[in-house]
């Protein structure tokens, strides 16, 4: 069972859903709290919250366990991941991830740079790699439009919105006091994503991502079938004063994958990510 749950999982993980090149379920539509497009003035300070959340998120080490339900049967393992993503250069998105299954065995090992990644399934001998660009992640996950700067996004619980106005793309913001909805629609790659945040803007930190969703087409809000796929962040720990998800939840169609973060570590002093490939 191992292959196909660290196959998949390992971009979960990061954490995203492998799962999206299920099939979607019928689910019925729930009207969204936030209705008011946001003003230049409310748009600003989204952004600014936003800008102030992700440069507190600069390294993040986490011990979890993870649980995927798929085809009528449940699979689980543990994983520890190392993310660098800020430097006094700017973004860099590194991550070195460890999956584990019983008895602490290792079974595949996941590390990617902006430059390159590489992906070793232990258990089989398997190893794949190469260049770190959208082609290639969609190759591996299924997923189209996919960049190593929002898988980090997620896996800090930060809305990935980074970039949403390069090459044609566009941000609408509806909102409320403390509700808060992104509409990003990326037309060349033809998806729709729409993350659902709480939290007042005037407190930076304060506001995180409640739930992420993506179609893989171009729809308007809110949109009238269910999405590819859904991520819900939960059981949120503050530290350093960033709100950070301890629960994970992705689903697309009837396969559930859950990630529980066991321990966490904001901005540690003595993380080490190995950024090198390794050599083949």
């Amino acid at each position: 069972m191992f292959r196909r749950i660290h196959l998949r999982v390992v971009w979960l993980i990061l954490p995203l859903a492998a799962l999206g090149c299920a099939p979607s379920a019928t689910t019925t539509r729930t009207p969204t709290t936030p209705v008011m497009t946001a003003n230049a003035i409310e748009i600003e300070r989204v952004r600014l919250a936003l800008d102030a959340a992700s440069s507190t998120a600069r390294s993040l080490y986490v011990e979890g366990d993870i649980t995927l339900d798929q085809n009528g049967e449940s699979n689980s393992a543990t994983f520890v991941m190392r993310s660098k993503r800020l430097s006094d250069a700017g973004r860099i998105d590194s991550l070195s991830i460890e999956v584990k299954g019983p008895f602490g065995i290792k079974v595949a090992r996941f590390l990617a740079s902006p430059d390159g990644y590489k992906f070793t399934d232990i258990l089989h001998g398997e190893t794949m790699s190469g260049k770190t660009d959208a082609h290639a992640l969609e190759a591996l996950t299924q997923l189209r439009g996919l960049s190593l700067t929002m898988m980090s996004d997620l896996a800090y619980g930060l809305a990935p919105v980074n970039g949403e106005s390069d090459n044609g793309n566009s941000l609408t913001i509806l909102t409320t006091a403390d509700r808060h909805q992104l509409v990003v629609q990326r037309p060349t790659a033809n998806v729709t994503e729409i993350i659902d945040m709480t939290g007042p803007t005037v407190e930076a930190t304060a506001m995180h991502v409640d739930r992420y969703r993506r179609w893989n087409k171009i729809v308007d809000a809110p949109p009238n079938i269910p999405p590819a796929i859904t991520i819900r962040f939960s059981n949120r720990t503050t530290i350093e004063g960033l709100s950070i998800p301890q629960h994970i939840e992705a689903v697309a169609g009837e396969n559930k994958l859950k990630l529980d973060y066991t321990k966490i570590e904001l901005n540690p002093p003595s993380l080490t990510v190995k950024i090198k490939m390794p050599s083949e």
